[in-house]
């Protein structure tokens, strides 16, 4: 082989390693953005909501970092204490609209958390405020003379459920709700982008199988079986991991169409209320 040929094998492979690194790069310093799609809202939309919805009150947290957090609390007329229902949603959901499913909740609290950066919540979002923030919102609710403190059922939607998860690893919950799950962010990426080392960039694991072990009470998985987004051997894999008790329920649904399914929601309102009795 003569010098100029491998000359040129030799720039061929310099340009093949500047642009692979490059993307590595591009994909390193972006994952923010494409992981988290925030969805901020104003006071004067949320008091539109609240007045559509008069079954609900606003409710705000102050984390001990001093970042506000804002969420909607249901209100109810009942004195006894009654079991709460605290919700997680997905990467791009500002949970307003879960509002509509109240009538599944009947005689509980239920809590819909925005995330930071998403509704009226400030602040700048990652895991580990999710996280910190999930186990904050979750002491000073049920520190809630409304609240009973043993009958608390946690929902997670799509990266919401990597929240849930981590939440009942962490404090004290009656049953788990998982709507689309993954075993961890690691895995799901690596799907997507098989070409590069997924392991060594991604900031945000949400490594739920590593926390799922730990969790001895029930959960029930809601899996889509045309889910482009979150494919549905990766909420298999996290059934598999789950310590306690699993229910699953699959649904002929996309990622998104799963949330407008009424079987879905059914079987939500017979598992909340079996563990809530």
């Amino acid at each position: 082989m003569n010098k100029k040929l491998i000359k040129f094998f030799k720039i061929i492979g310099i340009i093949i390693v500047v642009i692979y690194a490059s993307i590595c790069a591009l994909l390193y310093f972006s994952q923010d953005n494409l992981l988290f799609h925030p969805q901020p809202t104003d006071k004067t939309e949320i008091a539109k909501i609240i007045e559509a919805n008069p079954g609900f009150d606003t409710v705000s947290f102050i984390m001990k970092d001093g970042n506000r957090t804002y969420g909607f609390l249901s209100k109810d007329t009942l004195e006894e204490k009654l079991p709460l229902v605290l919700y997680f949603g997905g990467n791009a959901e500002e949970v307003s609209h879960l509002m509509e499913y109240r009538n599944y909740f009947p005689n509980s609290v239920m809590a819909l958390i925005n995330y930071r950066s998403f509704g009226l919540s400030r602040g700048i979002i990652s895991e580990k405020t999710m996280f910190s923030d999930a186990l904050e919102i979750y002491d000073q609710l049920i520190s809630n003379p409304k609240v009973d403190a043993n009958k608390v059922i946690v929902i997670g939607r799509s990266i919401g459920t990597g929240v849930a998860t981590y939440l009942s690893s962490q404090r004290k919950t009656t049953a788990t709700v998982l709507i689309t799950p993954y075993e961890n962010m690691i895995e799901v990426a690596f799907e997507k982008y098989p070409f590069v080392p997924i392991g060594l960039l991604i900031n945000h694991r949400f490594e739920s199988d590593i926390y799922a072990p730990k969790i001895v009470t029930p959960m029930l998985a809601l899996i889509s079986s045309n889910d482009q987004v979150i494919p549905k051997h990766h909420a298999y894999a996290l059934t598999k991991a789950w310590k306690g008790s699993t229910s699953v329920l699959e649904v002929n649904e996309d990622h998104n169409s799963i949330m407008n399914n009424e079987v879905v929601w059914r079987r939500i309102e017979t598992f909340v209320t079996e563990h809530t009795k």
